[in-house]
């Protein structure tokens, strides 16, 4: 007798995952998002679709799905974030959690983060990025058991919290800078811990914390709430520690400020290609700053460096301080 296909082989070795048949939606994007491991889903057209389990992006075959129904989908999604995409506005990020989506939870995802384009002058098809953050992936112990780390580096990543200090975590996209930054905000739940971020990814984190989220402007041009304004606002919220999901511009010098004021153990993660563009990365970012008075900010603000890679299986690189 013959067994049935496991989900996963079907869904990366050309077996259908999602039975032929009317319509593509949320539901069917839920059942390939179940599949254990994946990561990220991508769809470049309704007609080319790759899923990420953690060592590169694979072809997935089987997926009945028309530019119409991509298209619908990626309103979808944007709209239980309360954002809006449309032909004016092509371009959206976002992020949805059990609150919008309820199925989410049911399916062992605390979050996702979905980024859409429209068909439009800026791309010439739909495209759709999905990043996955599933539960039980905030602890430490649980990501040196899947090879994000050694033992060793798990004790300097444990000294770190214990001791306060404040650190970026680095890597190229993908590398998993915000699982290992929630796992580490996760250590010490008792610190009131104020997080901003321009697309929430962090939250939710076990413990003391808030989140406060960028917005974008609306049709008519009007409230815009910039990560750097947000970056100030988290500063009178009472932190003990300010966290940045991922710094990417002027916020950079409020998030230094903070680190040199009182508020020990905030964190933030980078884009950078390698522990060595760190710095440069950094001080790209602050170009009104003067080069001796950025340099001599970020050298008492930070402490430590955490980089991480993705060539192959993503995991911790380095630790170290902050390389010049």
């Amino acid at each position: 007798m013959r067994s049935k296909p496991n989900p996963t082989q079907a869904l990366f070795e050309g077996e259908p995952l999602v039975p032929a048949g009317p319509g593509f939606g949320v539901p069917q994007l839920l059942k390939i998002l179940a599949t254990p491991n994946v990561t990220d889903l991508v769809a470049n057209g309704s007609a080319e679709w790759r899923g990420n389990r953690g060592s590169g992006f694979e072809i997935i075959h089987g997926i009945q799905c028309s530019e119409a129904e991509l298209a619908s989908l990626c309103r979808k999604l944007v709209d239980l974030a309360d954002r809006h995409l449309d032909l004016a506005s092509p371009i959206c990020d976002v992020a949805l959690t059990p609150r919008q989506l309820p199925e989410l939870q049911q399916i062992g995802i605390e979050s996702l983060r979905v980024h859409a384009v429209l068909e439009s002058a800026v791309s010439f098809q739909t495209l759709l990025s999905v990043r996955v953050h599933r539960a039980g992936f905030t602890s430490l112990a649980k990501l040196r058991e899947l090879g994000m780390f050694d033992t060793k580096q798990q004790s300097q990543l444990q000294e770190i919290i214990a001791q306060r200090q404040n650190f970026l975590v680095a890597g190229p996209a993908g590398s998993g800078k915000t699982t290992l930054l929630r796992a580490m905000l996760a250590a010490t739940p008792d610190l009131r811990t104020v997080v901003v971020e321009d697309t929430a990814e962090l939250l939710p984190v076990t413990g003391h914390v808030v989140g406060l989220q960028a917005r974008q402007a609306n049709i008519d041009g009007r409230g815009e709430v910039s990560l750097q304004s947000l970056s100030q606002q988290a500063l009178r919220m009472q932190p003990q520690r300010i966290v940045v999901g991922e710094v990417r511009g002027e916020e950079v010098s409020v998030l230094l400020q903070a680190m040199n004021t009182g508020h020990a153990g905030s964190a933030a993660t980078i884009h950078a290609n390698s522990a060595g563009a760190v710095y440069a990365r950094l001080r790209g970012l602050a170009p009104d700053v003067s080069d001796e008075a950025f340099r001599q900010l970020a050298s008492t603000a930070i402490q430590r460096v955490i980089f991480l890679g993705n060539s192959g299986a993503r995991g911790v690189e380095w630790i170290g301080s902050l390389p010049w």
